[in-house]
């Protein structure tokens, strides 16, 4: 009969890995004055064996002969096993030393100095982590600038020793620059939760930008699309827009709409909050609405006109085409409405 590695380790056939590991460490401990001995060997023989999920198998199965003979498996034969015969390798990859009380002799040898220890053991009292929220302005908001109210919960001292604490409601006043950038942080110093073993945490507000119905920020720039006619578009129009602090400015369209086009005005964009006074530019970008249908003699006109702006060199091209437009618009006058000869 072989060895029972259960009855080595002195625990029942269905203990857990736990089990085991206590096992193996009592009796090693207690061994460990004999590691060189034939029980100290037994004992991580059997240790190594139960730990080890595949051998404790073939153990419960097979018994100590099978396990160190070889047995067939399902799909190939399990070689037989052999305990490697170093028990202080078991011993030492268990406790990470050869000695379980080293690292205890080495602290009572050398202490560590106070300021090794953690600052909370020392007194001190830790900044609890920042506590960052969404700021969502509007762009008239960020324009004028002002200052934002925000609600906020957080715990706040109840009693004079301030040893207990209660949720309560706070209003913070935050500052807004004029044109403030979107993704700045604005840190409310130790706004968070009052806790008598830590300072309270800074809240911080990120800027974002809410939608708009017809303006979009890009840096300090205002952005606005327009929709004019193909005629707008290659004989000139007048944009009206209303800006942001609710002025209405009118922007005379001379060029020639071609895709990408973008027309910039001037110092009519959002405040830039390094340069007070100074401000960015509006761009207008169109987007240009063909005719669903031209006659035939439309169709011609513009062929003509086109063809005299190409003999032109494309010079004075828009004035070619609006003359030729509108001695079509003549000749198509009714005869009734013609002004008699003089």
């Amino acid at each position: 009969m072989g060895i029972d590695y259960y009855g080595v380790l002195q625990i029942k056939r269905n203990s857990s890995d736990l089990d085991i590991k206590k096992a193996y460490r009592n009796l090693a401990l207690g061994f460990n004055k004999v590691k060189s001995g034939a029980i100290f060997s037994l004992i991580a023989e059997a240790y190594e064996v139960l730990v080890n999920p595949k051998t404790r198998a073939i153990f419960d199965q097979y018994g100590e002969e099978g396990l160190k003979r070889g047995v067939p498996g399902p799909n190939e034969f399990l070689h037989a096993y052999r305990f490697h015969g170093d028990p202080m390798k078991t011993y030492s990859d268990f406790f990470g030393t050869t000695s379980p009380f080293a690292d205890l002799l080495d602290y009572y040898q050398n202490p560590r100095e106070i300021y090794d220890l953690p600052l909370e053991g020392r007194g001190f009292r830790v900044k609890q982590p920042a506590i960052y929220h969404n700021l969502y302005l509007t762009l008239h908001e960020i324009f004028f600038g002002g200052v934002k109210k925000m609600k906020i919960q957080r715990l706040e001292y109840t009693s004079p020793d301030q040893s207990k604490t209660k949720v309560r409601e706070k209003i913070l006043s935050i500052p807004i620059k004029p044109g403030i950038p979107a993704g700045t942080e604005i840190v409310m110093p130790e706004e968070g939760d009052q806790n008598p073993t830590q300072l309270s945490a800074d809240v911080i507000f990120v800027v974002h930008d809410r939608p708009h119905e017809h303006f979009m920020r890009e840096t300090n720039d205002l952005v606005t699309q327009a929709q004019i006619s193909l005629q707008e578009s290659l004989l000139g129009t007048m944009i009206t827009v209303c800006t942001i602090d609710h002025r209405t400015i009118r922007v005379p369209i001379t060029d020639i709409v071609h895709p990408g086009y973008e027309k910039v005005v001037p110092g009519e964009g959002m405040p830039i909050v390094d340069e007070p006074g100074e401000r960015g530019d509006l761009i207008i970008r169109f987007n240009v609405q063909f005719p669903p249908y031209l006659p035939k003699s439309s169709k011609a006109m513009l062929e003509k006109a086109f063809y005299l702006a190409k003999v032109a060199g494309g010079r004075d091209q828009h004035e070619l085409i609006n003359k030729m437009i509108l001695a079509d618009k003549i000749m198509r006058v009714c005869p009734d409405e013609q002004l008699p000869p003089f």
